[in-house]
């Protein structure tokens, strides 16, 4: 289903052959938590059917000239969904400026970025004919210690809703399919 990103796979065959820069070993350990956490949300992605689904790995897009990681995309007949996922642990709030700060007060992550990121995918992902598909971006936070304190955000998801999250994505994929059966159940006889 996933393959393992290319960039990754070249750094392991450097890795212990090649000394790498600071950068260089920044960019492998991010890119090995990157896999990691694609690796969890796959195991969750099993448990639902996806053949209704199409499902693109991580990929980098630009965004204002910067970098974005968009680990999965998924895209049924009537929805885009981006998800990043993200592994931090302990208590955040969102500021008043809309960035995810831990309980240091450090900036963790800028929720501004998503407006951006969603726009740019709204320019790019053109539909045919006067229907746009919706587009929905989640940050997934795939650690069972991550708290959201104060005010809510419908931008997160917790790795204990992602199932339920995917299920009725499944759920929604199969009902929407323009070629799929009404259930006997929903046909009445007359």
């Amino acid at each position: 289903m996933r393959k393992k990103n290319e960039k990754l796979k070249v750094y392991e065959f450097l890795y212990n052959r090649l000394p790498f820069s600071e950068d260089e070993a920044k960019e492998y350990q991010a890119l090995r938590r990157s896999e990691k956490l694609e690796e969890a949300f796959e195991r969750h992605l099993s448990r639902i059917k996806t053949a209704n689904m199409e499902i693109h790995w991580h990929s980098e897009v630009y965004v204002d000239g910067r970098c974005e990681f968009i680990h999965v995309l998924l895209v049924t007949d009537y929805c885009y969904y981006i998800f990043i996922l993200h592994d931090l642990a302990g208590s955040h709030y969102i500021n008043a400026f809309n960035i995810l700060c831990n309980d240091a007060h450090d900036a963790v992550l800028d929720l501004n970025r998503s407006e951006k990121l969603y726009q740019m995918f709204r320019a790019q992902l053109i539909d045919e004919g006067a229907f746009q598909r919706p587009i929905i971006v989640k940050y997934v936070m795939m650690n069972d210690e991550f708290r959201l304190k104060t005010r809510k955000s419908d931008l997160f998801l917790s790795k204990e809703n992602l199932d339920y999250y995917l299920k009725a994505i499944e759920h929604s994929a199969v009902l929407k399919k323009k070629d799929a059966p009404l259930p006997s159940r929903l046909i009445t006889e007359t």
